[in-house]
């Protein structure tokens, strides 16, 4: 599971309880402890977590997409908005999967990124 903010101790019962691994970083309204920004190497593609208020990600995404391509990132997995966004900007991944529990769109949604080989296929999830 890759978590980008918010909530954080909310991310630490799901691990708990499903069993299962978890890469995450603070969001704005977690308290200042661990990480701000992450890379995760997975299946050969390079993930860079953050929870993307520090790029002003509500005004735009420009500033985070330049951070995810001057540190070599394939994926970008980003938060803050609570909006869903999946798009592949000039070969770089652009994904914020929402929020599943306090949406500000009209739904509540989660992402799942598989990777195929070479291939990055992400999907946002509605429920």
């Amino acid at each position: 599971m890759l978590f980008t903010g918010d909530f954080i101790a909310d991310a630490d019962k799901i691990v708990k309880r499903m069993g299962i691994k978890c890469a995450g970083v603070r969001g704005n309204c977690d308290p200042k402890t661990g990480c701000e920004e992450q890379i995760v190497e997975m299946d050969g593609k390079r993930f860079y977590l953050i929870h993307g208020h520090q790029y002003a990600v509500k005004k735009g995404y420009d500033l985070l997409w330049q951070r995810g391509i001057d540190i070599g990132a394939d994926i970008v997995v980003f938060g803050h908005t609570h909006k869903a966004y999946c798009e592949r900007i000039k070969g770089l991944w652009m994904i914020n999967p929402g929020s599943p529990s306090y949406p500000r769109a009209f739904s509540s949604t989660y992402a799942v990124i598989t990777i195929q080989g070479a291939e990055i296929v992400p999907e946002i999830i509605e429920f």
